[in-house]
């Protein structure tokens, strides 16, 4: 990727951040880092809101990996993508992710993201 610009690495640390809140099952560092207008689509095609996931954060999963991250920034526009492999009792779920995020007012917030599962 080259040398990192100050808002690719913003955009690393919100995504880092975001990450950790879903290995922690908590819903708190995600009232920051997703904006108020923030929608997004789970594996499973299910519309999700900042409001949705503020009573209903990720659920608590024995194991969560992320790889492949990526993030690129054109102009107030940035996303990150990557993999996301989670290990429940009795199942495993595999699936990418492309989080889009917005600078507005000088800071950077998560206004989407869609997830899609990884075949088999």
């Amino acid at each position: 990727m080259g040398t990192q610009t100050d808002d690719e690495a913003q955009i690393l640390r919100l995504d880092n951040e975001w990450n950790d809140a879903y290995r922690r099952h908590d819903r708190t560092p995600l009232a920051h880092i997703l904006a108020d207008d923030f929608t997004g689509w789970t594996a499973l095609g299910q519309l999700v809101t900042k409001a949705i996931l503020m009573v209903n954060p990720p659920g608590r999963a024995g194991s969560v990996t992320f790889s492949g991250q990526f993030v690129h920034v054109f102009g107030d526009t940035g996303i990150s993508r990557g993999r996301l492999q989670l290990e429940f009792d009795d199942h495993h779920t595999d699936q990418r992710f492309l989080r889009v995020f917005s600078k507005r007012g000088g800071i950077w917030q998560a206004v989407s993201v869609a997830v899609t599962p990884v075949a088999a």
